[in-house]
């Protein structure tokens, strides 16, 4: 079961500038990893689970519990995408994220206590666990776009940052 930081948050923002940065292709295929890296993430996630694999039927995505070591935030794509664009120019890590394309949302994996400082930044949901594939597999339209080749998860304040910098004025203006 699905347990929600705040839940599903008001108010957030689904559009970015023309000018916000994009994913090149290059950068698209240096987050998505090699096999070695979805191994490593597919052993952390599985981490907590019970002895038997989580992804026992590689159709369907796998309930994974973060309590205590990540947090989900779901961001629609556009806001996304530009958030990890910039994240990427400054050099910032970028933890992993899920496409989840029925939702036409990216769920990146951040460090624990992230979705309280981004409760009006543009969060559309948060949570303590991922309905996730396999890393290197595609279940229900959920994919890994990024698989770090190391133990990383995207920090708060940087994320705060990245999308800032898109957010749109308070009233409406941009």
């Amino acid at each position: 079961m699905r347990a929600a930081v705040p839940g599903r948050i008001a108010g957030c923002f689904s559009h970015v500038p023309a000018t916000a940065p994009r994913l090149t292709e290059q950068q698209r295929v240096a987050l998505k990893g090699g096999p070695a890296a979805h191994d490593r993430l597919a052993a952390w996630l599985a981490h907590s689970e019970t002895t038997a694999d989580p992804w026992a039927n590689p159709t369907v995505p796998a309930e994974i519990d973060g309590t205590g070591r990540f947090e989900v935030v779901r961001l629609l794509e556009p806001v996304a995408v530009a958030a990890i664009a910039r994240l990427l120019l400054a050099g910032a890590p970028v933890g992993p994220v899920l496409a989840t394309t029925p939702r036409h949302c990216l769920e990146l994996l951040c460090e624990p206590g992230t979705a309280c400082g981004l409760a009006l930044y543009g969060v559309v949901h948060a949570a303590h666990s991922v309905r996730c594939p396999r890393p290197g597999r595609t279940a229900r339209g959920r994919y890994w776009l990024s698989v770090p080749s190391a133990d990383l998860l995207t920090r708060p304040v940087d994320l705060v940052e990245a999308m800032l910098a898109d957010a749109p004025a308070p009233g409406g203006a941009a």
